[in-house]
């Protein structure tokens, strides 16, 4: 399985993804991969030993759902994700909205629904 989650920032204000990525990591039945989902080429998340196999940069929510579905298919069609988990507050209408996307893509998403 491979599993892509956002959020690796770690600095005063530190985004869910790193500590999200060591709980899964932590389980001695995951054997997949961690794809760490990015907004900032200096997020410290990137740079921690042994937290995912690749990184890769994701338009801000504010650009719009079709360029972060675009983005999101440009990865998978490199990556083959499972499933995504989004950690940011930011970010989770834009991947609620686009989820039935991913899902057509093979995709699932780890999301609440808005209805």
């Amino acid at each position: 399985m491979k599993i892509a989650v956002t959020g690796l920032n770690a600095t005063d204000n530190p985004g869910p993804g790193v500590p999200v990525i060591r709980s899964i990591l932590a389980s001695n039945e995951f054997k997949g991969e961690i794809i760490g989902l990015i907004y900032d080429s200096l997020d410290p998340g990137i740079y921690m030993k042994d937290i995912h196999k690749k990184c890769y940069l994701i338009p801000y929510p504010s650009t719009g759902l079709e360029i972060l579905f675009q983005r999101i298919k440009e990865i998978h069609d490199k990556e083959k994700i499972d499933l995504i988990i989004p950690t940011l507050d930011s970010e989770l209408y834009g991947f609620i909205k686009i989820q039935s996307l991913n899902c057509g893509l093979g995709i699932y998403n780890f999301l609440l629904t808005i209805d």
